[in-house]
Order: structure tokens, then C-alpha cells, then sequence
């Protein structure tokens, strides 16, 4: 019976030291970064748009971006304007995504604002977009598309 216990008590110890972790984090999780991009937007037309973030309030899993600027590439992006509050989170078992909270007032005047998993690099410190659809603010209006693009954000990693 003692045998018995002691393999039961080692089995679930080396278990409980191969589990992996999933507590993913931001680096640096404090002070402020600043990033850049361009991305191609679609609801009524498509126009390939301009696009800086200040990220502040930086925490260990979540990020506020305290402005947020949509300016020309085309000439109609200075009728887009940024909606809603914008936020960066973990997602919590992979170092290749970030739960992104974005959206746009756009050229029809018909917001678009959702969170939206995206993909990101360590290694070029980019999310990329690939066809991320927004849903509209008011139901029934049409979604907004995130077509392609990227916004470089130097100095951020997820741990």
C-alpha cells in the first residue's frame, strides 16, 4: 500500500511538472510605446489608410492605446475617425496573438467596433490584419473589414 501511494504521489508530481503555462505577458508591462502602420479598410468603399497608436497604461496582460490616429493614405481617410476606446490584451496560451479592441466611424458614418484576435510577431513587433471584420455599432448596419495591413509597434513582446 505505501509502494502504491509513493508511485501515485510521483506519477502526479512529474504531471504537474510538465504541464505548460498559459500566463502569457507583456514586456514591458509599464511606461508608454508608440506605433505606426497602414492598413486597407472596407464597409461602403475600400481606402487604404494611415494608421498611429500611443500605447500607455501598460499592464502585464492588457494595454490601453491613449490615441489613435486614422489619416491619409487616400485622400477620403480624413473622414475615418477612430471609435470607441482601443485596447491590446494577451491571449492566453499563445505569444502569436493579441486580442485587439478597435473601431471606426466611417465614411458612411456607420461605426464599427469590436475585439478582434489578430496575429502578432515578436520578431518584426507587427499585428497583422488578414480579412478582421468589425461588427457594426447599430444592428443591421454593415460590418467593417479590416482587409490587410499592419501596425508596427517597436518595443513590445509577449512573454
Amino acid at each position: 500500500m505505501i509502494r502504491k501511494l509513493a508511485f501515485t504521489a510521483a506519477a502526479l508530481a512529474s504531471l504537474t511538472m510538465a504541464s505548460p503555462t498559459f500566463a502569457q505577458t507583456f514586456s514591458p508591462s509599464s511606461g508608454a510605446l508608440s506605433g505606426s502602420g497602414n492598413v486597407d479598410l472596407q464597409q461602403t468603399a475600400t481606402l487604404n489608410c494611415d494608421v498611429d497608436v500611443d500605447v500607455a497604461s501598460m499592464g502585464s496582460t492588457s494595454a490601453t492605446i491613449t490615441t489613435r490616429d486614422i489619416y491619409a493614405g487616400d485622400f477620403l481617410c480624413f473622414v475615418v475617425a477612430p471609435y470607441g476606446t482601443w485596447n491590446l490584451a494577451v491571449v492566453p496560451g499563445y505569444t502569436d496573438r493579441i486580442a485587439l479592441t478597435i473601431g471606426a466611424n466611417t465614411i458612411a458614418n456607420k461605426p464599427c467596433y469590436d475585439t478582434i484576435i489578430v496575429a502578432w510577431s515578436n520578431a518584426t513587433k507587427e499585428i497583422t490584419f488578414n480579412n478582421d471584420v468589425l461588427d457594426p455599432v447599430t444592428p443591421g448596419d454593415p460590418v467593417c473589414t479590416i482587409l490587410s495591413g499592419a501596425i508596427s509597434i517597436p518595443g513590445l513582446t509577449i512573454l
